[in-house]
């Protein structure tokens, strides 16, 4: 038996801008997967998530954050902020039952059960891949210059912005991040995915690997040697936002659906 899947990613609503009409008419399906990036901000896009939802009560949907929802204007006061936040609205009554979100530090991928009787198995990540090399200054790289990875409280700094004058600071500092952050969430991601491929979906459900960050020409990655995560996803979906065309990527189909409007919003892929 076979089930349908509809990708939604990279619309950048305004805060205040309404939903096009296209953007809330869904083709036949049984899963979508809104893979971040949807508005400028993470509230505009679970507005959207919610009139989707709210609309087709019979579909289910999977929300991902992108660069967009999880880290645009943001800086954690603490590790963990914005998920602790994401994970007290997921437990509201307020939430759709047909809306998911996975929580990065969970070892389980969301079992949901389609209007098919199908049951699927989908891991949702930002897709942060192995730096293995960075081929020019590390300021100079998309993560550094985009990724806040925390605070610095101005009790761990040194309070002279210029040696020899009387400029202070008085307040915390962002921390941009570090090669090392980024190959500490890469690895905190493979341990779990692993997991997930060889005992969760290996011969109980189909599965679908879901991240924002494509590992193929991402442009975000330029200036890296990177690798991606180390696992083989034989005749499975991984949904991710970057190329326009299918690769097949370690065993797996890598398949995106950029931009408002009826044409991506017609679009749909049919796992057999």
């Amino acid at each position: 038996m076979s089930f349908k899947v509809h990708l939604i990613h990279d619309l950048y609503y305004g805060f205040n801008e309404p939903t096009e009409p296209t953007d809330l008419e869904l083709p036949e399906c049984d899963l979508v997967i809104m893979n971040g990036n949807i508005a400028n901000n993470n509230k505009r896009s679970v507005l959207y998530a919610f009139e989707l939802a709210h609309l087709y009560p019979n579909i289910q949907f999977v929300y991902n954050e992108g660069y967009t929802e999880r880290y645009l204007g943001q800086s954690d006061k603490w590790e963990y902020e914005s998920e602790n936040s994401m994970k007290l609205r997921v437990n509201q009554e307020q939430w759709p039952q047909n809306l998911h979100w996975k929580d990065p530090r969970s070892s389980q991928g969301l079992e949901i059960l389609l209007q098919t009787g199908q049951t699927v198995s989908v891991w949702c990540a930002f897709g942060f891949p192995n730096v293995v090399k960075c081929n020019s200054d590390w300021e100079d790289t998309w993560f550094y210059r985009n990724i806040c990875q925390g605070q610095i409280p101005v009790y761990n700094l040194d309070s002279d912005i210029l040696p020899g004058t009387d400029l202070k600071l008085f307040g915390d500092m962002d921390l941009w991040a570090s090669k090392e952050f980024i190959e500490q969430k890469y690895t905190e991601q493979l341990d779990m995915i692993r997991d997930w491929e060889t005992k969760q979906i290996a011969d109980k459900y189909y599965g679908i690997l879901v991240t924002h960050l494509s590992p193929y020409k991402d442009t975000r990655l330029e200036g890296i040697s990177y690798t991606g995560y180390n696992i083989h996803l034989h005749n499975r979906i991984w949904a991710t936002t970057h190329p326009k065309s299918n690769v097949n990527y370690v065993g797996a189909d890598l398949v995106s659906n950029p931009g408002r409007g009826s044409r991506p919003r017609g679009k749909v892929l049919e796992v057999d």
